[in-house]
């Protein structure tokens, strides 16, 4: 292996990347990777359930794998050990398949599988970004983004029109509009003529969702901060700087390379019929995963509850007597990510509390777009 190669050169510059920004969201999202949380563990499996201890010991290693390989970028043992680890850990609560933690593991999987080949490691990470920016746009195209452009760009008042059809009617295309831009920039990603524009356009894009989300910004969600700042240097080291790799499906065919063919370029769309899961199909600021709201008829008993209720303004998911949870942004203050948005997660969720408070006097409601309406439903 010669350093003066371009491709090993941005192979270990990618690899540090990786190490760097995922280091700094497991730092921001600590208390996902532990057991001693209020919000309730799920693990795929019942009998996955492991002591605190083990938790603990996980993300210590974890935590201490990454940091090595942040310094051997190179070196194969390390790059085994942090899959391993990050495996057997999200096995413990799908709550930490963040979409960000999926993505870092199949990287580190690309490297690994193409350690000897660093062009095709530079080739699948591609086809990864590519896959994730059309997945992504795909899953905009639908009702609820466009409807929540509606009412943010409303309130924020950016968009004005004296003709209030107009005006709503552009709105709703522009939701449209924007996940199918973010289809073609994935796909112009792809092309030797169109990968250095679509990678720019690209740049601009998350330079503006830093500036909105950022601490400059609304100051939201800080877990995607790190992510949006590698994938602009991602972006600029794969598709602008010199020798950007061209998309080959030959090199994705061979071996276990197909995987990524499978879990990036199929899987997804199996999404669209329910049956592959919104944040490991790049599901990303869809709103079309469904949200599970706690509606509390009993403050007393469930007081250790009461810092995570939300303002009355969403008052209209229960009635007017309840006290009301939403658990994504319970997710979110306690442990800096969103619950895992699933309804076998959310179920498990409502055993866990039922289990924990059994003078819990709640109801529990799914709200979640059908057939383009918000629909909300008691869940059972």
């Amino acid at each position: 292996m010669t350093f003066a190669n371009p491709y090993c050169q941005k192979k270990i510059i990618v690899t540090r990347i990786i190490c760097f920004s995922w280091l700094l969201a497991k730092i921001i999202s600590w208390k996902v990777w532990l057991a001693s949380r209020l919000f309730p563990v799920i693990p795929p499996f019942d009998f996955l359930f492991a002591p605190q201890a083990v938790h603990l010991f996980l993300f210590v290693l974890s935590l201490s794998c990454i940091a090595a390989l942040l310094i051997f970028p190179t070196n194969t043992v390390l790059q085994i050990g942090v899959i391993i680890i990050e495996l057997l850990s999200c096995s413990l609560d799908q709550n930490r398949w963040q979409a960000w933690e999926y993505q870092y593991i199949f990287i580190v999987l690309a490297l690994l599988i193409n350690r000897r080949n660093e062009r095709n490691a530079l080739n699948t990470i591609a086809f990864i970004f590519i896959s994730i920016y059309f997945f992504s746009g795909l899953g905009k195209m639908n009702a609820a983004f466009s409807g929540f452009l509606q009412r943010e760009l409303i309130f924020l008042e950016i968009v004005k029109a004296k003709n209030s059809y107009s005006y709503n009617l552009l709105l709703y295309h522009l939701g449209y509009l924007l996940g199918l831009l973010e289809i073609f920039l994935g796909i112009g990603l792809a092309f030797m003529r169109t990968n250095k524009p679509a990678a720019i356009l690209l740049i601009c894009m998350h330079l503006g969702i830093l500036a909105l989300l950022g601490p400059f910004g609304i100051n939201y969600n800080v877990i995607i901060w790190p992510w949006n700042i590698a994938i602009i240097l991602y972006l600029y080291l794969l598709f602008i700087r010199r020798d950007p790799p061209t998309l080959s499906f030959h090199s994705l065919k061979n071996g276990w390379n197909k995987i990524f063919i499978l879990f990036f370029g199929l899987l997804p769309f199996l999404n669209f019929f329910g049956y592959w899961d919104y944040f490991l199909s790049s599901s990303l600021y869809s709103y079309k995963p469904p949200e599970m709201y706690i509606c509390i008829h009993d403050t007393e008993k469930n007081k250790a509850l009461m810092p995570f209720a939300i303002s009355k303004k969403s008052i209209f998911i229960c009635d007017s007597n309840a006290t009301v949870i939403n658990v994504r942004t319970w997710s979110m203050k306690e442990m800096n990510v969103p619950a895992y948005p699933e309804i076998r997660v959310y179920k498990k969720i409502k055993q866990q509390l039922l289990s924990r408070y059994p003078g819990m006097n709640a109801t529990f409601i799914i709200s979640e777009y059908t057939d383009g309406i918000k629909r909300k439903t008691e869940l059972k």
